[in-house]
């Protein structure tokens, strides 16, 4: 029998399985109260707008909670998809659990039936053969002896057998239960479904009337300005630790593993990050309508929503964030201290601290932080200086 029937462990299983169960609910307690956080803040600066007080200031922090409302929903709807998978899963290997079992002890049923049969038929023909002198007395309580012993363990073996089963199915309505209660959060999936839609048209309505109001592009740059200095201190402090660590794995780092190419040597050779068209360059430009000077740390690619952002190469995933300007925001470190980054994500498919090849998909193009629609920034660092995405993409 595998360990998961070994005696005692099912109980221990239980509660794994109850403190297991507790946690998809908790982790879904803060993206609940952000969201409703952030519907606050929403509803405070659209009476601001009402009230007709500080109106480009007002409609610009209302686009920004509206993309973080729409990227929360997002993560929510999506986690919730994912526990309803893995409870499914989870419910299906109890399933086939029960099933084996089952066939179990119905095979022994079978086969002790089969042998009480046996042993009356046999044991009648024992006892004739003691009254006729064929067999002694003490051979035939030999016998008997290890007969009672056979059927004493096969016993223990079918009362174990089925008060596993008793076990597994108690186990198995317990996630049955809890499957209810996250299809009753399907049903939630489906109003925040509704909600993001309406949100996402909100966003549009309110876009489309301050794409030429200068206060409010005065202040969706300030947002950018610092969410650009958020991705410089992450990455300053990425460095840092690199240098720190560097002498200490310098043993381990040699003979661990290694990308087959370095990525310095891949200059001019990386895979695009998007799909896209490059509508703003690398470096300083004068913005067409503020006339001040801008200074892009990479390239926007326009795409299209929802299309996939690959990384460019090997590495592992240094930060994840969220900054007004430029919505979901993720950071891969390479080796060298070469570093990417990619913003404006409307889903990330990746965890902090992962391992990522070059190509895989780690995450989607959306246009939180953007006046612009569907874009996708990304730049490329090498320590703490950042250089032009266009020298290094093929």
């Amino acid at each position: 029998m595998p360990k998961l029937f070994e005696k005692g462990s099912l109980s221990l299983i239980s509660l794994s399985v109850c403190l297991l169960l507790n946690l998809p609910a908790l982790s879904q307690q803060k993206p609940e109260r952000e969201l409703q956080a952030v519907r606050q803040e929403i509803t405070k600066y659209e009476k601001e707008l009402e009230q007709a007080r500080s109106r480009e200031t007002a409609t610009s922090h209302l686009i920004t909670s509206l993309d973080r409302d729409i990227d929360l929903t997002i993560r929510y709807i999506r986690n919730l998809s994912h526990e309803i998978g893995d409870l499914t899963q989870q419910i299906n290997q109890y399933d086939r659990d029960i099933k084996r079992l089952h066939d179990e002890i119905e095979r022994l049923r079978v086969y002790i039936k089969k042998r009480m049969v046996q042993f009356y038929k046999y044991e009648r023909s024992q006892r004739y053969a003691l009254l006729l002198n064929q067999i002694s007395y003490a051979r035939l309580k030999t016998w008997l002896k290890f007969q009672k012993l056979i059927f004493e363990n096969d016993r223990r073996t079918f009362q174990s057998l089925t008060d596993k089963k008793s076990e597994l199915e108690r186990n198995k309505e317990m996630l049955r239960l809890e499957i209810a209660e996250r299809e009753r959060k399907m049903r939630l999936r489906s109003q925040e479904e509704t909600q993001l839609k309406s949100t996402q048209r909100k966003r549009q309505d309110y876009l489309s009337t301050i794409r030429n109001d200068v206060k409010a592009i005065e202040q969706h740059l300030r947002q950018v300005r610092e969410a650009e200095k958020e991705i410089t201190s992450l990455i300053a402090n990425a460095e840092k630790e690199r240098l720190l660590g560097q002498s200490r794995t310098r043993k381990s780092s040699d003979s661990g593993k290694k990308s087959e190419q370095p990525f310095a040597a891949q200059r001019g050779r990386l895979a695009w990050p998007a799909q896209g068209r490059v509508i703003s360059q690398f470096g300083r430009h004068e913005h067409p309508q503020l006339k001040t000077v801008t200074e892009n740390l990479g390239i926007e690619i326009q795409a299209v929503e929802g299309a996939p952002v690959v990384s460019v190469g090997n590495g592992r995933v240094q930060a994840i964030t969220w900054q007004r300007g430029r919505g979901n925001i993720v950071i891969i470190s390479h080796d060298d201290g070469f570093y990417t980054v990619y913003t404006n994500l409307q889903e990330i498919l990746v965890d902090v601290d992962q391992d990522v090849a070059g190509q895989q998909k780690i995450g989607t193009v959306g246009q939180s932080g953007s006046l612009h629609g569907p874009v996708l920034n990304f730049q490329i660092w090498k320590n703490t200086q950042n250089l032009n995405p266009e020298d290094w993409l093929s």
